[in-house]
C-alpha cells in the first residue's frame, strides 16, 4: 500500500505469532524502503489459537510458546529497524516521536510491544 500511495502513512498492526508467517516481508519493506510503521503486539505466543484450543474442550493448547523470540530481534536481522517498547512510557515516548512524520518516512519501522501473555481474550 505504501509502495501505490507513497505520500499516505501506513500502520500495520499484529500479533507476533501471526507475524511469524510472512516474517519475510520485513526483508522486503526494508529493502524497497517503506515508510511502514508495523506495530507488533509481542506475547510470545499464538494467542487466538490457543483460545481456540481451549474453546473446543481439548484443554491446553500441544504447540509451545516462542517467548526467547523478539520481533524486534528478527526485525533487525532482516535489515529492518526495530524498537523493542516494555513500558506504558516507552510507547507513548515513541510514538509521539514517530507519529508526527510517519506519512514522510522513507525506511520502515517495527515497534515490538512487549504484551501480557496471561490475559483473558474473548
Amino acid at each position: 500500500m505504501k509502495i501505490g500511495a507513497p505520500s499516505r502513512p501506513v500502520v500495520a498492526v499484529l500479533g507476533d505469532g501471526s507475524s511469524l508467517y510472512g516474517i519475510q516481508g520485513l526483508w522486503s519493506a526494508a529493502h524497497y524502503q517503506t515508510g511502514v510503521l508495523f506495530v507488533v503486539m509481542s506475547n510470545g505466543g499464538y494467542a487466538i489459537m490457543d483460545k481456540l484450543a481451549e474453546n473446543s474442550g481439548r484443554g491446553k493448547a500441544p504447540w509451545p510458546s516462542f517467548a526467547e523470540i523478539t520481533m524486534s530481534g528478527v526485525a533487525e536481522a532482516l535489515a529492518c529497524p526495530a524498537v523493542r517498547v516494555t513500558t506504558h512510557g516507552q510507547l507513548k515516548a515513541t510514538l509521539a516521536e514517530v507519529l508526527p512524520g510517519l506519512s514522510e518516512h522513507t525506511g520502515p519501522l517495527v515497534l515490538d510491544i512487549q504484551v501480557a501473555r496471561d490475559r483473558t481474550y474473548g
